[in-house]
């Protein structure tokens, strides 16, 4: 079996003036165009505006305190005078006990009825969407004594530049 060789002579058949011609095609349509003057000038601008781009789309977030609402918790004040009174008994004796146990429920229950009641923060946030940067600038300008018009995409200085390309086909 022979190996496979890609030294193998390959010819089109295209003959030469017709090479020719091919490689010489866009120098005849190049030449169809013959540019008399290209220059380049200035014109004074009087005015620009900015032309709106897309809203973006932002997130901001706030801190926010909640308030629990009513401070009157029934069932934690009942629980709160219990724990006081328990905790209460176990202190003083004869007369001052028991003063030490009402003294302790009443503490408990003020206690037990704030409990819960503080006020907590929580994040919160929403969409807010603005303007972005301009997509592009309408420029009014005065050129050779005309008024005219174009757009840029960045905002122009004092002159704009004109190219004047004249051509004859």
């Amino acid at each position: 079996m022979k190996p496979y060789s890609l030294s193998k002579n390959w010819r089109l058949p295209v003959s030469g003036a017709a090479l020719v011609a091919a490689l010489c095609l866009p120098l005849a349509v190049a030449a169809q165009t013959n540019v008399i003057q290209d220059t380049t000038e200035f014109a004074k601008v009087l005015n620009y505006s900015p032309i709106p781009g897309p809203q973006v789309a932002r997130q901001v977030c706030n801190q926010v305190t909640i308030s629990p609402g009513s401070p009157n918790n029934p069932g934690a004040a009942i629980a709160g005078g219990v724990v006081g009174a328990v905790v209460g008994s176990r202190f003083g004796g004869g007369h001052g006990k028991d003063a030490a146990t009402v003294a302790g429920a009443i503490g408990g229950s003020i206690l037990g009825n704030q409990m819960g009641s503080a006020p907590t923060t929580q994040e919160q946030c929403s969409t807010v969407y603005e303007q972005g940067p301009p997509s592009g600038y309408q420029v009014t300008y005065d050129y050779k004594g005309k008024l005219l018009t174009t757009t840029t995409r960045t905002p122009p200085g004092e002159y704009l530049r004109v190219h004047n390309r004249i051509t004859l086909e």
